[in-house]
């Protein structure tokens, strides 16, 4: 007989192996999940997010922003799931195989999830250079920029920023 695969055990032993990696490495070695959002290359924090699942079927909810995607039930749980890429002004994300949902930490009490392009794995920061003056200040973008061996300019988001912005937690379409 076939052995079944739990995906939602599967899905959070690789992120405890994640974290494992990244608390053994050195100090300095800091690493963050790089990830593609429409054009830009974004960096996110292992502690900012629970789970990185393929993405579920979404169901629209009218009246929205566009960028807005719907709400996906994971295991019982009712997401609201954004387009990341489109909230930044990009066009929207179609959707691929290699598209993924990042489920926001449970210790922001938000249940959001953000649609990125794809997951292009761990990045450690001692490997990049900082680069001056390209941060948002007070923005969910206002993250450290860093450029990498390849010359590719990375973007550290602030998860927490984000989720405390009013204009990403009211996603209604204003009445006029």
């Amino acid at each position: 007989m076939a052995k079944t695969l739990d995906l939602r055990k599967y899905q959070e032993d690789i992120l405890v192996r994640i974290k494992d990696q990244t608390r053994s490495a050195d100090a300095s070695a800091r690493s963050r999940l790089g990830v593609r959002a429409g054009d830009d290359l974004l960096l996110v924090g292992l502690e900012d997010v629970s789970e990185v699942l393929p993405v579920p079927e979404i169901h629209p909810v009218p009246l929205s922003k566009p960028w807005f995607i719907g709400m996906a039930n994971v295991r019982g749980n009712l997401y609201g799931v954004s387009d990341i890429a489109q909230f930044a002004g990009q066009a929207r994300t179609i959707t691929t195989a290699a598209s993924r949902i990042l489920l926001t930490h449970q210790k922001y009490k938000a249940n959001a999830a953000l649609l990125v392009n794809a997951i292009l794995g761990l990045r450690a920061l001692d490997q990049m250079e900082e680069q001056a003056g390209k941060a948002e200040p007070g923005s969910w973008r206002g993250g450290r920029v860093f450029r990498d061996a390849a010359g590719d300019t990375w973007q550290e988001i602030d998860i927490k920023t984000l989720l405390a912005t009013s204009e990403f937690m009211k996603v209604g379409l204003a009445q006029s």
